[in-house]
């Protein structure tokens, strides 16, 4: 139905960006950043996100010079056959990364919160059946379900954050303190992960309806990204004090369970609050699954009807690395360790080098 329109809105796109954005890293980050800079997270968090969201206009940039192509197109022509090549393997396997450790996380954390009985490898089948079907119906279905989840997620997600707001004690937050240099270099590594939905843009400038106003609305993403990371941060740090919060497994997720739903019929209110990161998992994923067969479709220069193949190459590929994490703790880690590394390369270096190509014109417009 949706696979032969490929066309998406700009309102589209950003709720597709905040969905990718929200992943299960929101929820150990507070005691992250917290362990690196103390009272002064929140601002460490702040100053990330102003960080991001400036960088998010580097790849706007290529794709508004460039709009006609991806990245195959544009690695092709900036760097060669042989050398984008090894870019865009490169980038494989950072959306193959990022695919199976977000699986696998998201997994062991609904095993140990909501269903300590069923195997980890079953709840991620179950998460890449939804994935895998969003991405087999293309840009235009993601586009749609983005659009609808996103007020099926900020809505309760607003309210409970509001009543958390109205019973946190502020007082655990003074005095404030601002954070040193080296502090806010480590935050903006661990901030990094959050933004992994900004790697997209690489693929989706053709399927925009008006490229041109993409990095307006691109920007207010990820401002708005930035922004409801900081309000977490913040809160948990008023609920618990940064001693606590350091020490914390899941602080978002604790934090928000401490709201009461008295009157209300819920007999498991953990399952709301996990709503939040099923919907962004659903999304994320079914975009790395997407992008990951529609990039191997174009660097074999196959034909489209070639895609549905890769997908379940892919399919497959990220359930079976999602187990090579011995656990939770070793696949945080190891997030942790291999996120800032790529993000350098293909969200700083990559669309530097892309943009001043761009700029000169020439083969990139191939």
């Amino acid at each position: 139905m949706f696979a032969e329109n490929r066309k998406i809105s700009l309102r589209q796109l950003q709720a597709l960006l905040l969905l990718d954005c929200f992943g299960t890293t929101v929820l150990f980050l507070p005691a992250e950043l917290a362990r690196l800079s103390g009272k002064a997270c929140w601002v460490v968090a702040l100053l990330s996100g102003v960080v991001f969201a400036v960088l998010s206009l580097l790849l706007t940039s290529v794709g508004k010079r460039l709009p006609q192509g991806t990245v195959v197109d544009w690695c092709r022509g900036c760097f060669g056959n042989f050398f984008g090549a090894i870019v865009l393997i490169g980038l494989a396997m950072k959306l193959l990364l990022d695919g199976m450790l977000e699986l696998r996380m998201f997994s062991e954390i609904v095993c140990r919160s909501m269903l300590p009985t069923t195997p980890v490898w079953a709840i991620s089948l179950v998460v890449l059946a939804v994935a895998g079907s969003l991405a087999a119906q293309g840009t235009e279905c993601r586009g749609r379900m983005a659009e609808i989840l996103f007020f099926l997620v900020a809505i309760p997600l607003a309210v409970i954050l509001l009543a958390v707001a109205i019973s946190s004690k502020y007082h655990r937050i003074l005095p404030l303190e601002l954070p040193s240099v080296s502090e806010i270099g480590s935050g903006i590594a661990a901030m990094s992960i959050v933004f992994q939905g900004l790697t997209f843009l690489y693929f989706i400038y053709p399927d925009l309806k008006r490229p041109a106003r993409s990095r307006s609305a691109v920007l207010k993403s990820s401002a708005l990204t930035g922004l409801v990371v900081t309000a977490m941060v913040f809160f948990c740090l008023a609920v618990y004090g940064e001693g606590v919060l350091s020490e914390k497994l899941l602080p978002s997720l604790q934090m928000m369970e401490r709201v009461s739903f008295t009157g209300v019929f819920l007999t498991r209110q953990d399952v709301l609050l996990l709503w939040f990161w099923m919907a962004s998992v659903s999304v994320f994923l079914s975009g790395t699954l997407f992008f990951g067969s529609l990039l191997g479709v174009q660097m074999f220069r196959q034909q489209e009807t070639k895609r549905k193949t890769w997908l379940w190459v892919w399919l497959a590929a990220v359930f079976a690395a999602s187990f090579l994490p011995e656990n939770l703790s070793t696949a945080y880690h190891l997030r942790m360790r291999l996120a800032l590394f790529f993000n350098l390369i293909y969200l700083v270096i990559v669309p530097f080098v892309l943009l001043l190509f761009a700029g000169k014109g020439g083969k990139a417009d191939v």
